[in-house]
């Protein structure tokens, strides 16, 4: 009977204690960050005209699209000319080179900008970043393989990879000219850690997920992949946006962070260069 009492009493004391709390209404005053200059920038061996999107970072919580940076000046130099990039009417903060314009492998190149009108950033700041143009390496072809277990269709790679030098890969995926890695999450980075100077005889490079509608080949489907050379920047940056874009575990992560760039003076974003070369086949079950 004792005991029957004391949990009453316990039973008591506990349900006034959560009374008392009630439902309290409680303002957190969070404290915006800096505003920072973010660059988007990437020059390939393709003949277009190549974009550099420039923008303004904003709040983590504040889940709007960033405003575009109008009225700077960009330029690119190949280290031989320099050119300047022009401004698109029609998408404020998007800065672009001629549409004869193309990298050249063996090349450094520097992106400078200047002229940032924002609050929060001194006008005078000059922003800069190199990238280097990485000799083209060309597949001499891809093969598709089953994974019952995935549920996917294995992209393997065959071709010979540079000795002496740490190569980087992208590669982006197209299934009948649609691009399937339109996102950080879906592009496909390796490097030649477990390959160097060898042949890549059949390497794991992408995939086509048959849970996805969109990535469910039929024979005659022409499967193309866009191998690009980046660096090791590049590399990293990509990783580290993957890291941050994919879902963890609260317990056993980390708090997000922003990815690490190459842009000078506390800019954020990447600008990169790059060779390309694309390689394709005609899907057969």
């Amino acid at each position: 009977m004792q005991k029957i009492l004391r949990i009453t009493i316990l039973f008591l004391l506990v349900q006034q204690l959560f009374s008392a709390c009630g439902e309290e209404e409680i303002e957190l005053e969070l404290k915006g960050s800096t505003t920072r200059l973010v660059v988007d920038g990437l020059v390939t061996t393709d003949t277009m005209a190549h974009k550099v999107r420039l923008s303004l970072s904003g709040d983590y919580f504040h889940n709007q699209s960033l405003p575009g940076v109008s009225g700077a000046q960009v330029s690119l130099s190949d280290g031989l000319a320099s050119i300047d990039l022009q401004e698109l009417a029609e998408e404020p903060g998007t800065y672009t080179t001629p549409s004869n314009y193309y990298g050249k492998p063996d090349h450094w190149y520097t992106l400078r900008i200047s002229g940032v009108d924002a609050a929060g950033i001194d006008p005078h700041e000059i922003f800069e970043a190199q990238s280097f143009i990485a000799p083209l390496v060309t597949p001499d072809s891809i093969a598709m393989e089953y994974d019952r277990f995935w549920e996917l269709w294995k992209i393997l790679l065959y071709c010979q990879d540079p000795a002496e030098v740490e190569n980087y890969y992208l590669f982006h995926t197209y299934l009948n000219e649609k691009l399937i890695t339109d996102r950080y999450a879906k592009v496909s980075i390796i490097d030649d850690e477990f390959f160097n100077g060898n042949y890549a005889n059949g390497v794991w490079i992408a995939d086509l997920d048959t849970r996805e509608e969109d990535q469910r080949p039929k024979a005659g489907d022409v499967i193309k992949v866009a191998c690009y050379m980046i660096d090791h920047n590049y590399f990293k940056f990509i990783e580290a946006a993957q890291i941050e874009t994919t879902p963890r575990a609260p317990l056993f992560s980390g708090a997000p962070a922003n990815v690490p760039g190459n842009i000078s003076n506390g800019a954020l974003g990447i600008f990169s260069a790059a060779s390309v070369s694309r390689i394709s086949t005609v899907f057969e079950p």
